[in-house]
């Protein structure tokens, strides 16, 4: 696992994934779709992208978000996001990913959210 990407903290079948991305590249996506990937077939069932530590997020990033979403709730999971600041906040709205994704203030919020869910 890179940590120059993202750092994972993980509490049986909940994972909170913070994303540290200012530019990712095609090899980076890679990585983190089958880190991902791993985690959901290890039973991870609730996934926070903590996104607090990120201040763009690209066109790769969002289609990667999008493929996570679907294997979590294939998987009979869910994902949410937290920490969402103004710029990656405004991409997530114009491409309409903002009414897709539950979207949480802080890492709590959305822990407390999947939690009861």
């Amino acid at each position: 696992m890179s940590d120059l990407i993202y750092r994972v903290e993980k509490d049986q079948d909940l994972i909170v994934l913070t994303l540290m991305l200012d530019n990712v590249l095609m090899d980076e996506n890679e990585e983190l779709q089958e880190t991902f990937a791993v985690f959901i077939d290890e039973g991870a069932k609730k996934i926070v992208l903590d996104f607090s530590e990120t201040s763009f997020i690209s066109s790769i990033v969002l289609a990667s978000m999008v493929f996570m979403l679907k294997r979590a709730k294939e998987a009979g999971g869910n994902l949410v996001l937290s920490g969402v600041k103004d710029k990656v906040a405004e991409v997530l709205k114009i491409t309409n990913l903002d009414k897709i994704f539950e979207i949480f203030e802080d890492n709590k919020q959305a822990i407390d959210y999947l939690k009861q869910s």
